[in-house]
């Protein structure tokens, strides 16, 4: 299947439009190619998302068995992906607690602006 150019034919290079001076043509030109990176980097980003998708999904079927997990009280025995899983999302949230970057700017710049009342 085949697209159609993004450009109307009367703008398609090779094609002299009246009154269209070099500059134009110049801001077309890097137009286009403006338009053609910017795809060719969506069309590297579905293909690093597709990648990481696999690995992912690998990552996962490979680490689905049970492991015994000691809790305080009691042993269960979850897959070993969800003991990872949660793992990871307990260490950002305690990573994002303690930094905080927002916080810690604001008070920053409110105790500069109480520094210079």
């Amino acid at each position: 299947m085949r697209r159609e150019p993004d450009v109307p034919p009367e703008r398609r290079e090779g094609i002299p439009v009246p009154g269209q001076t070099d500059a134009d043509r110049k801001a077309d030109h890097e137009h286009l190619r403006d338009l053609q990176r910017a795809r060719q980097a969506r069309v590297a980003k579905v293909l690093v998302a597709l990648a990481i998708a696999v690995i992912l999904i690998v990552f996962i079927v490979s680490n689905s068995q049970p492991v015994p997990v000691d809790f305080v009280f009691v042993t269960r025995r979850p897959r070993l992906i969800w003991v990872m899983f949660a793992c990871a999302v307990l260490g950002g949230l305690v990573g994002y607690l303690i930094g905080r970057p927002g916080k810690q700017v604001r008070l920053h710049r409110r105790r500069e602006e109480q520094g210079k009342k």
